[in-house]
């Protein structure tokens, strides 16, 4: 307790002293720790990956409490207040009034593509507890970028237009390497830091968070405007925006597009590389890897989501690679089609529904 007592009031001393210096080296811990939890863990401990994010997570949480001490922030300076909730909360529902704009537009000019059956796949109930789900993590989400981040980036530059794009740039980093959510994130983490400078309070930021994280879900879920068909809009971040680490891979195809007879047996050489934590064999008895397809029509609609199965020739390692033969079989109707080449580890998983880049090459039959 002693020793814990004399660490205590050196760093106290430490930061009375050099301010943005301590406020630079607790930064960089926190990236630390989160590009651990996200990054490291996945590869060099996904067999204990639920331990090893406990354990991170509990050093983060501890390091932020004795760092608060020492800072001596107050809850209104962290942003956990009520007294100014509606001030903030008005301030907030002009974003969202914004996004449900963008929805209404996006409905009306493609109200063809809309499916109103995704609308009632659940029950209400589970609607009502995915939105606190959502809450919660927004609140959270926010309480990082803003009473952890930001604040510090602020004590950093003493400049708030510096400290808010780069509060924003490194929320939109943390959410790499998906580019699309980068963009969006960037955004949306630069409004949020503004609105927080004004009136500082995490509870309408992350009411608001959940709900643009709810909205932006319906418009690319949901209404599957055109230009997003072939584009699978993932939410996924580090690692996981592949896919699961067992299940990563990449397809390549330097072909032309393809044509044939209806029913017809042709072949496809494809490049497949093994970018997982795991090894590829057709001929395992319990779960199989296989490259396999799936046909779409020339809108995107499923045709047919099970085809044949074309195994590897040989065991493929991680970070190895082949030329496989993908056998396809061409429908029998004459018409435009997509095949979108996949990989298949049996009795487990398609590595599309895992977050796979799946390859799509136009096929003509007549």
């Amino acid at each position: 307790m002693k020793t814990f007592n004399v660490l205590f009031s050196f760093l106290e001393r430490l930061y009375k002293e050099y301010p943005k210096s301590f406020s630079f080296i607790e930064l960089t811990i926190y990236c630390g720790i989160f590009f651990f939890s996200l990054w490291i863990v996945p590869f060099w401990f996904w067999h204990e990956k639920s331990l090893a994010r406990l354990i991170s997570s509990a050093f983060g949480l501890s390091f932020f409490i004795v760092s608060s001490l020492i800072r001596q922030d107050g809850l209104k300076e962290l942003g956990i207040r009520l007294d100014n909730i509606y001030q903030s909360g008005r301030e907030c529902i002009i974003i969202c009034f914004i996004l449900t704009f963008m929805i209404a537009t996006d409905l009306v000019l493609h109200f063809d593509n809309f499916s109103f059956d995704k609308l009632f796949d659940h029950s209400f109930t589970h609607y009502l507890i995915s939105f606190f789900k959502h809450a919660l993590l927004g609140i959270s989400q926010q309480f990082f970028l803003q009473s952890v981040v930001l604040i510090r980036i602020v004590q950093i530059f003493r400049n708030k237009s510096i400290s808010v794009l780069s509060a924003a740039t490194l929320f939109s980093l943390a959410h790499s390497p998906n580019i699309i959510l980068m963009i969006f994130t960037y955004l949306f983490g630069f409004i949020c830091c503004i609105l927080f400078l004004r009136n500082r309070n995490i509870f309408a930021l992350g009411i608001m968070h959940c709900i643009v994280h709810v909205a932006s879900g319906m418009v690319f879920s949901l209404f599957l405007a055109p230009g997003f068909y072939y584009y699978d809009f993932n939410k996924s971040v580090g690692p996981a925006y592949r896919g699961d680490t067992l299940l990563i891979a990449y397809i390549g195809y330097k072909g032309s597009n393809l044509e044939a007879n209806p029913s017809e047996k042709i072949t496809i050489p494809v490049l497949v590389i093994n970018k997982s934590t795991a090894t590829w064999d057709s001929k395992d008895k319990k779960h199989p890897v296989f490259i396999s397809y799936h046909m779409l029509d020339a809108k995107g609609n499923m045709v047919a989501y099970e085809n044949i199965r074309t195994p590897f020739n040989e065991i493929i390692e991680p970070g190895g690679s082949a030329i496989v033969n993908l056998i396809v079989y061409a429908p029998s109707k004459a018409g435009e089609y997509y095949v979108e080449v996949d990989i298949v580890k049996e009795r487990i998983a398609w590595f599309k529904d895992k977050g796979l880049r799946t390859l799509l090459i136009r096929l003509s039959t007549s």
